[in-house]
Order: C-alpha cells, then sequence, then structure tokens
C-alpha cells in the first residue's frame, strides 16, 4: 500500500465515522435535521470522490465492497440540483457504511479480506 492509498483509506474512515457521529448525535430522525442530512450528504460526496482515486489493484482486495456504488453515490448527490435524495442517503448510512468501514479499516491493519 502507497502512502498516498493509506492517506486516502484513512481520509475514508473518518469521513464514515464522522457520519456516524452526526447520526448519533442527531438521533433516530437524523434525516429530518437538514444541517446532519447536508452534513452527511457533503461527506458521502467526500466518499465517493475518495474511493475515484483509488487504484484498482486496492479496490480487488475488497471483497463485498460495492465500490462502483460508492463512487456512484458521489454523482447522484452532486447532480442532484434539486436538493438532496434522502433515499439515498438514509440506505447508504444503513446499509453501505458499516461494511465499507469495516473494508477500509481491514485493508489499513492489512487484514484483506
Amino acid at each position: 500500500m502507497t502512502p498516498r492509498d493509506r492517506e486516502i483509506l484513512t481520509s475514508i474512515a473518518e469521513s464514515i465515522r464522522r457520519i456516524e457521529g452526526y447520526v448519533d448525535r442527531s438521533g433516530p430522525a437524523w434525516f429530518e435535521d437538514g444541517m446532519a442530512l447536508d452534513a452527511i450528504a457533503k461527506r458521502l460526496e467526500q466518499i465517493g470522490e475518495l474511493a475515484k482515486r483509488l487504484p484498482p489493484e486496492m479496490l480487488a482486495r475488497t471483497a463485498g465492497v460495492d465500490w462502483k456504488g460508492v463512487k456512484g453515490i458521489r454523482e447522484v448527490l452532486v447532480h442532484d440540483y434539486e436538493g438532496v435524495d434522502v433515499d439515498v442517503v438514509t440506505d447508504a448510512v444503513a446499509t453501505e457504511l458499516p461494511g465499507l468501514l469495516r473494508a477500509v479499516e481491514a485493508l489499513l491493519s492489512g487484514a484483506e479480506g
């Protein structure tokens, strides 16, 4: 793993942890809090952008991660000029981020899988 790859993965993990913090602070109805929703959407955009910078061989080392989806959520959020798609954001937070964090942490610790 290159230092650049490590930096990117660390940034992805940090963004996920921040999202978890925003959700915890805002409570179960976090998606109804405009500020929390905007902050989480911004972090998801950042995760998608960072994922684009990882080389294919790094992405291939993580089984079960939909990297195309991780990168694609950025496009959905950035190009939705009418506002944030709450369903996209809540689905990503509930179903995608926990596994992504586990995969990123495994890569950072050297235990890919």
